[in-house]
């Protein structure tokens, strides 16, 4: 996606942007990024997400927050508004300024992938996230098929564990709780494969 201008900005300029700005941004090596348009499935899998964990983590030490929660990542100079993400614990903030926070101190970040924000999630993205200290577990999860794939920290090591959960009858393990991927996809609209040798294939 386009920068707002080829100008490097700071962390400081970023948050005095963003705070006064009508749309979200994301902050990304200086420059500044206006969000990508989210589709139905996108924002049905966010909710199904939000609802479900929410659910499973009442009355307990974690929290659950939704797109609007802006993530710091101070020694990186990045900012990012994660489309889920759970905290154990007390959080803990950047202080952009008096009524402006970034989280510090997740514990899961989920991403729904799209066809322009994949490789930032896969790439930019992930590399970013492994520095961050608290993060236990990363989730990139598909809109166009059931399918996540899950990156687990091993111990207190910078050493990740990858799997890839495939199916609506798999389940993912947050933290200390099972969710089905049948209730993540809820109500989720795959897209129609094309069988090879029809119409719809000679058409493409």
């Amino acid at each position: 996606m386009t920068a707002i201008a080829q100008k490097r900005y700071t962390l400081e300029e970023y948050a005095e942007f963003e705070y006064n700005a009508p749309t979200r941004h994301y902050f990304y090596k200086g420059n500044i990024i206006p969000m990508a348009y989210a589709s139905d499935n996108h924002e049905l899998i966010v909710a199904n997400l939000v609802r479900e964990i929410g659910i499973l983590i009442k009355h307990t030490t974690y929290r659950m927050y939704p797109s609007n929660r802006m993530l710091c990542v101070p020694n990186s100079q990045l900012s990012y508004y994660p489309d889920a993400m759970v905290i154990k614990g007390e959080p803990t903030f950047y202080q952009y300024k008096k009524n402006m926070q970034g989280t510090l101190n997740p514990y899961a970040i989920f991403e729904v992938l799209s066809d322009t924000t994949e490789d930032n999630d896969r790439f930019d993205k992930w590399h970013c996230y492994q520095t961050i200290p608290t993060l236990q577990q990363y989730f990139m999860i598909s809109q166009m098929k059931p399918a996540i794939d899950v990156y687990s920290r091993i111990e207190n090591s910078n050493t990740w564990e990858y799997r890839a959960m495939q199916g609506l009858e798999q389940s993912i393990r947050v933290g200390e709780f099972d969710i089905q991927l049948s209730d993540i996809y809820w109500l989720v609209q795959f897209p129609e494969k094309v069988v090879p040798g029809t119409t719809d294939e000679a058409a493409d």
